[in-house]
């Protein structure tokens, strides 16, 4: 079961690398949300094998009479989805991931994209109409029509209409592929604690050096970029091949530190690779860079049309971090080493 789940999680990366930016559809409406919000006083209710949900955070509506719930509802332990979502995104979006297939679904989207990873297939994405009102963005979390996804994935739903609710069940075969309580349990707390979520501490330079030494990961710069998530330099070596890589730490649900998820970042020649990732860049030598003995480098971008024009020293260091404004969007950086020795590359 573990290692179907870590499957799943393996495609949610790999979806991530290739469907970072969706074709999107035919253009449909978002749901009048002044409607839900008149609705509210009867809002549908839920129940999960014979017991009422306790919605934490945004409740469910009624549109066109169709049940729209927080994707975090599939979460229980009667289902064991595992939900990662990308709401601070270009293109918000939410990758469910569960034994009976991966999801990925975006809002305001006519359609979703199901990957079944238990058919033998060369092209096992497919794209699916909803045939309701489509999913939209509230707060942290998408809303999605309940009962297109849990039929997706096997799980029953009946509505009583005198209480307005909304009846999921498994049956058996369903629950037979479940982990335990206390193993789903245990996944969940593995899994980044969510930025609106206000309970966790925040990481410590103090708390990551220590992380980073019990971990053993020679690193060339670390960068805590928000309360609850740090970023690691270090160059990785494969087959021969260095690379610049980029490590993300996050806080977990469990209170302690896990490592996120790692990039690559291809190369610009045999001295040095430069690569940006949001506000920092990355700067990282190899062997011929190391050779070269650079002392500093100057970076070069311009802001609002001025030329703004920054040096960094670089003696002694195999690598390192350096900020931009969030607005620049590239520059140019000149090494300065031994005897007289320029390289020059760009960011972008």
């Amino acid at each position: 079961m573990q290692n179907r789940r870590f499957m799943n999680v393996l495609l949610i990366l790999f979806l991530l690398a290739s469907y970072s930016t969706p074709i999107f559809a035919s253009a449909t409406v978002l749901p009048n949300l002044s409607d839900s919000i008149e609705r509210s006083m009867i809002q549908p209710s839920v129940t999960i094998n014979g017991k009422n949900y306790s919605f934490q955070g945004m409740l469910p509506t009624l549109i066109d009479g169709k049940t729209f719930v927080s994707t975090q509802l599939f979460e229980h332990p009667d289902i064991q989805a595992d939900i990662t979502k990308f709401i601070d995104n270009e293109y918000p979006h939410v990758f469910f991931s569960h034994f009976n297939g991966v999801l990925s679904i975006y809002p305001d989207k006519s359609d979703y994209m199901l990957i079944d990873d238990n058919v033998d297939s060369e092209d096992p994405y497919v794209w699916i109409d909803w045939k309701s009102p489509s999913p939209y963005l509230s707060g942290n979390d998408i809303m999605v029509p309940l009962r297109a996804i849990a039929e997706r994935i096997g799980i029953s739903v009946g509505w009583d209409v005198a209480t307005r609710t909304a009846i999921i069940t498994t049956d058996d075969d369903f629950r037979d592929e479940l982990e335990s309580p206390e193993e789903w349990e245990d996944w969940l707390g593995m899994k980044p604690i969510e930025m609106d979520d206000t309970s966790g501490e925040e990481i410590t330079e103090e708390e990551l050096n220590e992380f980073l030494k019990s971990n053993g990961l020679p690193v060339l710069d670390s960068r805590i970029i928000d309360k609850y998530t740090a970023v690691l330099l270090h160059i990785e070596e494969e087959d021969g091949v260095e690379s610049l890589t980029l490590e993300y730490v996050d806080r977990l649900k469990n209170g302690s530190l896990g490592w996120s998820m790692g990039f690559g970042m291809g190369d610009n020649g045999d001295d040095v690779q430069v690569k940006r990732s949001g506000q920092l860049v990355s700067v990282g030598m190899f062997d011929q860079g190391l050779k070269k003995q650079f002392s500093h480098f100057e970076v070069s971008y311009k802001v609002h049309d001025k030329r703004v024009t920054h040096t960094y020293d670089m003696a002694g260091k195999q690598g390192m971090f350096f900020d931009i404004p969030e607005e620049v969007k590239g520059g140019e950086i000149i090494f300065f080493g031994k005897n007289g020795y320029t390289f020059e590359t760009y960011f972008w």
